[in-house]
């Protein structure tokens, strides 16, 4: 294969590993939280063997969208939306993870876990709410309170732990919409958090937008492919003109 051939070729590896991105996000447009990735492309610059300068792509980074999805109404009041900038804090066997799913639920000894059984963090630990609470009740600003049988006010048990960071580009996702900080980057607490209770934030992925996008990356791909074939017949009549000559 001749340099252009190799030039399309980086192309078309590039727009495979774009076309990855957007199915991934629109697999994901109903997944509670998600934030959708785009990717981002860079020049590599190289010469050939006579001395030519070749310009191929790549992709070099996969940023996330971390605009806020719409927030939804469940009337569950374990579910709890972010209005705006922070990430809750859960607490895992690999150690500590943060999320803007709120789906929350109470464990067997009625501690706050998200839904697969990791405690939530508050300011001083994990919350835990008492046997005979009847009603459970988050503030705007986090802070977690009960009613308890026969009386009419209510007790405060604890305060959901939101934080933010300076570049939540660094954060690492893993499963279940947990994102892993890496060891020498330290989170700020959300000085003026707004928490929805009864609500869930949903995907921030727009289906018309990523379907549209989609169809742009095939029609390059297939621009890209017609200049590897017509590379690869160019060469073929060459070396069948040679043959035929000799």
């Amino acid at each position: 294969m001749e340099n252009a051939g190799y030039i399309a070729l980086s192309r078309q590896m590039s727009l495979t590993r774009e076309m990855d991105v957007i199915a991934n996000n629109l697999a994901n447009v109903t997944t509670p939280a998600f934030k959708g990735q785009t990717v981002r492309f860079q020049e590599y610059l190289d010469r050939a063997k006579d001395g030519t300068k070749l310009s191929y792509v790549q992709d070099a980074a996969m940023p996330r969208d971390w605009s806020e999805g719409p927030l939804t109404s469940t009337g569950n009041p374990l579910d709890i939306a972010i209005h705006g900038d922070g990430f809750f804090v859960v607490s895992t066997p690999n150690g500590t993870r943060y999320t803007r799913k709120g789906h929350f639920e109470m464990d067997a000894n009625r501690q706050l876990v998200s839904a697969d059984g990791a405690p939530i963090q508050g300011d001083g630990g994990p919350i835990s709410v008492p046997q005979d609470a009847i009603d459970v009740t988050v503030a705007e600003d986090g802070t977690v309170s009960v009613k308890q049988p026969g009386s009419p006010q209510t007790t405060t048990i604890g305060k959901l732990r939101v934080v933010n960071f300076a570049d939540p580009q660094t954060l690492q996702e893993e499963a279940a919409g947990l994102y892993k900080a890496a060891p020498q980057v330290t989170p700020t607490p959300v000085a003026n958090a707004h928490l929805v209770q009864g609500a869930l934030e949903q995907s921030n992925v727009q289906p018309i937008v990523e379907l549209t996008h989609m169809m742009s990356v095939s029609r390059n791909y297939e621009a890209a492919q017609q200049l590897v074939q017509s590379e690869h017949d160019r060469i073929r009549k060459a070396i069948t003109g040679i043959v035929g000559g000799a």
